[in-house]
């Protein structure tokens, strides 16, 4: 069955980047240290307590998943990827700062930044981790909404702009960065 519930007006359906800022401040603040830690130790491949009470009460209901079968599957999958990244960067969710400019400042290399972008699939997955991993350990801020749009964008027609988008970030940040050396 791959119905899909009924849809919520436009007007009524909350932002991708109003989900990440309520999604982010519940991991900050409101659910657990245990379930943050089992978050952060998530694989989309596994079943899990803490991602289906934080996309039960946050996600799901907001974007009209399907309620059932390979396309809902794939949907929890994507944001289980999502949602490690998020735990991994707890307390680092700044909308004014963009993942570009933040890896940029936290000096990401050219190289890693590539794989990124050009990531696809598991792929994708692994180097969001990665991503996520390195800007937590410089204590570097981002928009985590650029992680999700990433993310939930891969095989769509707007994936080239989304990844786009990220490139031209990082890289205005560390020309600037050049010029100021």
């Amino acid at each position: 069955m791959n119905e899909v519930s009924p849809m919520k007006p436009e007007a009524e359906r909350p932002s991708l980047s109003k989900i990440v800022g309520r999604v982010a401040h519940a991991i900050d603040k409101i659910i657990s240290p245990g379930d943050v830690a089992e978050l952060r130790r998530l694989r989309p491949d596994i079943v899990s307590a803490a991602f289906y009470k934080l996309v039960a009460g946050n996600i799901a209901p907001e974007q009209d998943w399907p309620i059932d079968g390979p396309a809902r599957d794939a949907r929890e999958h994507r944001w289980a990827v999502i949602l490690q990244a998020m735990a991994q960067l707890r307390g680092l969710h700044n909308t004014k700062q963009g993942l570009g400019e933040s890896l940029a400042r936290a000096d990401y290399s050219e190289l890693r930044l590539v794989r990124l972008l050009r990531a696809q699939d598991d792929t994708l997955e692994h180097e969001v981790r990665t991503c996520a991993h390195f800007l937590a350990a410089k204590a570097a801020a981002c928009n985590q909404t650029d992680i999700a749009n990433l993310v939930l964008s891969e095989g769509r027609e707007y994936a080239e702009s989304v990844r786009r988008h990220i490139a031209r970030s990082y890289y205005n940040k560390t020309h600037s960065k050049e010029d100021k050396s």
